[in-house]
């Protein structure tokens, strides 16, 4: 004589009415098994999404690079339309092409020195410019001091 096994499985259901326990009997998986609300695994999702957003201040880091990027193109067009025609007049026409010319053996070696006086020049003006900027607007008394 074989004995029939009666299995049962539960399921907890978490609603916002409350918890409930549901047997389903004839089911071929013992054990019991937790199922959430989808409103409340929607819910639980975006919190954690809006916590790592707050958390990490990412909204301020997105629009610390747009500015920046906008900044750049700023920087770049004070630099063509202001600071290059300066640096011709001191220096000469082309100065980021000027070379000097070594010789190692017989094959010449070129070095740019040009480009780098250029490129130091435009960082040193660069850097006054927004050194200006901050001081005059203020923008480094912009960080609020945290509460204790």
């Amino acid at each position: 004589m074989v004995k029939s096994q009666k299995t049962e499985s539960v399921d907890v259901v978490a609603t916002r009415e409350g918890v409930q326990v549901v047997r389903r009997p004839n089911r071929k998986r013992k054990g019991v098994t937790v199922l959430l609300d989808s409103d409340d695994i929607l819910r639980e999702q975006v919190g954690g999404f809006t916590n790592f957003i707050r958390e990490y201040a990412v909204v301020g880091l997105a629009v610390g690079f747009i500015v920046g990027q906008q900044a750049n193109g700023v920087m770049k067009q004070l630099v063509a339309s202001f600071v290059d025609p300066w640096l011709q007049i001191l220096f000469g026409p082309e100065l980021s092409k000027r070379t000097a010319v070594l010789h190692h053996g017989k094959d010449p070696v070129a070095m740019p020195w040009g480009a780098f006086i250029y490129a130091m020049i435009e960082f040193f003006i660069v850097a006054v410019v927004i050194y200006l900027v901050v001081k005059l607007l203020r923008l480094d008394k912009l960080k609020k001091p945290k509460e204790k």
